[in-house]
């Protein structure tokens, strides 16, 4: 645990648990869903798995997480309890009050492929797709090797991210520069000025292209009530 501020005031005594490095994006990780190790890990890929494990136990001893062993399989299935789903509201203000009051544009160095495809796949909008399987290839033509070329194969039921082509036919082609595909999916860029800068080109068949704004989905705080968006995800 964190060293405790000596004061007995709710806020100080809340800080010492949420405040340590790392702590609140592992939170936001299993508020969007995750519950295995790797999971958690992929939405903070620069945070070490030994420091992972460890915030993991800190937040099962102060009874934010309960830690279960998966059945036929190695390692655990992580979970919020009650009291770690009630910090819903906090990330999410504490994101709304980001987005709005510091509007602070993506770096180079915050423009992580990985990252963003990772939280592409979990924002798909799965009901509104086009057809059945939709496989996507996205080439970012400024990443470096290893995280230039991913597959995204959706179905209504889920989505799966690939990082060598899966063997099935691409339905659409997304070449895009890092930032401008992630600066669309924050909400800070809208997806047709992107394309109609050449900064993201698509290719595939016409409906398909045009089909792309309404299932290609966006972060929850790209929508005027990042709340609501939120309980609708996790509905």
């Amino acid at each position: 645990m964190p060293e405790s501020y000596g004061q007995f005031c709710p806020v100080a005594q809340g800080a010492e648990v949420l405040t340590e490095r790392w702590t609140l994006l592992v939170l936001r990780e299993m508020l969007m869903g995750s519950t295995r190790f790797n999971e958690i890990q992929r939405g903070v890929p620069r945070m070490s798995s030994s420091l992972l494990s460890k915030r993991l136990r800190e937040l099962e001893r102060s009874e934010l997480l309960t830690r279960e062993p998966l059945k036929g399989e190695r390692g655990n299935a992580y979970r919020l309890t009650p009291a770690g789903e009630a910090l819903g509201p906090l990330v999410v203000s504490l994101g709304t009050w980001s987005r709005d009051w510091l509007k602070r544009e993506i770096s180079a160095e915050e423009a992580d492929p990985a990252l963003l495809m990772w939280d592409l796949r979990r924002s798909l909008r799965l009901d509104r797709l086009p057809q059945e399987q939709l496989v996507v290839f996205f080439r970012f033509r400024d990443a470096e090797e290893g995280k230039r070329a991913w597959w995204l194969v959706a179905e209504q039921s889920n989505a799966d991210l690939c990082f060598s082509d899966p063997g099935f036919a691409i339905d659409l082609q997304i070449d895009a520069e890092t930032r401008p595909m992630a600066e669309v999916w924050v909400g800070n860029m809208e997806l047709g000025a992107a394309m109609r800068s050449k900064a993201v080109r698509v290719t595939g068949p016409e409906h398909l292209v045009r089909s792309l704004p309404e299932w290609i989905g966006l972060s929850t705080f790209a929508y005027p009530d990042p709340a609501a968006e939120l309980a609708a995800r996790q509905a």
